[in-house]
């Protein structure tokens, strides 16, 4: 079995980037036109916006009409559903008129709050906003990014299998707390997502007390690595902003060892992703361009 390779960035629309200048030409005046153009370079990109309010069914059909048969897209899933405090406000309209009254006055939500039929209902709309690619074939993976307070635990478990029985597809779970993958948990958390069906996603990030180490393993016919940067004194940085988080550019020698780390485990899957969230000015679009030689794309 050989491997496809998937390589990419975590935003095409990241302000940075599009300031910067290095990558689009100036003659390019929006989204539509540098997704394009980003496409011509690429295979696969995240939807980073998905995270912060549904998606429109409708843009997910430029989507598939603006790329190639070929290309991916991978969607972040909506904060509600990862635990995240999420406004009110990023939620159709049909949606918060659906929830109790007395949340509707919320600024606020957060998952444990709402009903589960209500949960329900809004992961259905979410999931047809995103139709179109699935549709198409264009949809690689939807992401379950858990925020870093999200320790190991059966509630959490449960909830990735509840996930799990009502979406297909490849879902895609990001741990960010180092309890999913201590000595002690790891084996337990590889057999329970092999059996689930859910694909381990593998960080590389600064290594602090909290978060989790790079260890790459492929629990389901997908391969999934997201780079994050090794900048660790902004990350130990109380209210650092996230374009400071992320302005990390890897060394060649750095990715070419991930390469070597990877090709490993690529007799045993069908496709690898390697998705570079450095969204800083244009590091990503520079390392996924350098990993993309790496890897033979």
């Amino acid at each position: 079995m050989v491997a496809t390779y998937y390589v990419g960035t975590c935003s095409w629309t990241d302000r940075t980037l599009i300031e910067e200048g290095s990558f689009y030409p100036p003659s390019l005046k929006n989204s539509a036109e540098r997704l394009s153009f980003y496409a011509q370079n690429f295979n696969t990109v995240e939807v980073d916006s998905s995270f912060y309010a549904f998606p429109a069914e409708r843009n997910a059909h430029l989507w598939v009409e603006r790329t190639p048969t070929s290309f991916l897209f991978n969607i972040k899933s909506f904060s509600l559903f990862t635990f995240h405090k999420t406004p009110l406000s990023a939620l159709p309209y049909f949606l918060k008129e659906e929830l109790p009254e007395n949340l509707q006055k919320r600024s606020h939500l957060y998952s444990s709050q709402v009903p589960k039929q209500w949960l329900k209902m809004a992961l259905d709309a979410f999931l047809s906003a995103i139709s179109p690619l699935q549709e198409e074939d264009k949809l690689g993976y939807i992401l379950f990014q858990f925020p870093p307070w999200i320790e190991k635990s059966r509630e959490a478990m449960e909830y990735l299998s509840w996930m799990r029985e009502n979406i297909k597809g490849t879902i895609a779970v990001e741990f960010r707390h180092n309890s999913w993958l201590s000595e002690e948990n790891r084996g337990e958390v590889f057999r329970f997502l092999r059996k689930e069906k859910l694909s381990y996603t593998c960080v590389d990030e600064p290594q602090l007390p909290w978060t989790v180490p790079p260890i790459v393993e492929a629990t389901t016919p997908e391969l999934i690595t997201r780079f994050h940067g090794r900048n660790k004194s902004a990350w130990e940085k109380k209210g650092a902003p996230v374009e400071e988080k992320f302005a990390y550019l890897y060394k060649e020698e750095e990715l070419n060892r991930w390469k070597e780390t990877v090709n490993k485990k690529s007799p045993d899957v069908e496709r690898i992703f390697l998705m570079f969230n450095n969204c800083f000015r244009d590091y990503a679009i520079v390392n996924a361009q350098q990993m993309k030689l790496f890897v033979g794309e």
